[in-house]
């Protein structure tokens, strides 16, 4: 294990249950009787929460640092939310996978590898959620830097089922705009939000000039409000793909900088249906 590698010097302490074994073999309580071993890891890194420990099998989650052979610390929780990895048993079946509810009030299990299509969850379907991933153990990689983006791809290309149908209206635009508003300090960071209309439809794609009028009759007294020619400069490398698609280091800017244009296109996004 590399947890010191990940979080610095550590004693560890605690002793978690270890499955040694792949992840679609299932766990002992849910499909069979093979007993845990123990690994000792560190209790800040526990935070007092039951879990276990397990290896990670195939190549499904690569898109959200999670590789064959990692060694994932499951949290576990009768709570799920969007965006969490959750380990879960359908029809028998282990599975890692994204956990996501579209607008519809429909329930998805989404990889994070273009290979594999996402698992529309039914009432004809057994389904088992025996955690989430709280971190990986094997690699200092951020499992959930992420997810977000890799769950996005799915929802704007690989699977139209998934796609959020409605189109905002322009009352929860405004409403949106008003709430990024406070939170740009120089008119390119507007880039974001902009995209973010772009990919919800309700801006057309390249009318930049149609955002900047917008965004001026929603907040006209905003003192960096965008300008058609500056945004249209920003539009290279990922900032010319949807946002969920946007990463820093295939950005034209990086660091403190990129995560400007990101935070507002996040903001954005936190006020959209």
């Amino acid at each position: 294990m590399y947890v010191q590698q990940m979080m610095g010097p550590m004693v560890c302490d605690t002793p978690v249950p270890y499955y040694a074994m792949p992840v679609s073999c299932g766990l002992p309580n849910e499909l069979g009787d093979v007993p845990a071993e123990e690994i000792m890891l560190p209790s800040m890194l526990i935070g007092g929460l039951k879990v276990f420990a397990i290896d990670a099998s195939g190549d499904s989650m690569e898109g959200v640092g999670i590789c064959d052979g990692d060694v994932l610390l499951i949290e576990k929780t009768r709570h799920y939310n969007n965006y969490d990895i959750v380990l879960a048993i359908v029809d028998g079946e282990q599975l890692l996978k994204t956990y996501y509810v579209d607008d519809a009030g429909r329930h998805w299990l989404v990889p994070a590898n273009k290979k594999y299509e996402p698992m529309l969850l039914t009432e004809s379907m057994t389904v088992n959620f025996l955690g989430r991933v709280k971190c990986n153990l094997r690699t200092p990689r951020d499992t959930r830097s992420n997810v977000r983006n890799s769950i996005m791809e799915y929802l704007q290309e690989k699977s139209p089922a998934v796609k959020p149908r409605r189109v905002p209206t322009r009352e929860e635009v405004e409403a949106a705009l008003r709430h990024v508003g406070p939170q740009i300090r120089a008119a390119r960071h507007w880039l974001g939000p902009c995209r973010v209309l772009m990919d919800a439809g309700f801006v057309p794609a390249g009318r930049f000039d149609l955002f900047c009028e917008l965004t001026g009759s929603v907040l006209p007294e905003h003192k960096h409000l965008p300008q058609e020619a500056e945004l249209r400069r920003m539009v290279v490398e990922c900032f010319s793909k949807p946002f969920g698609k946007w990463t820093d280091e295939k950005a034209p800017v990086h660091g403190t900088h990129y995560q400007k244009y990101h935070d507002a296109g996040e903001r954005m996004l936190e006020k959209l249906p």
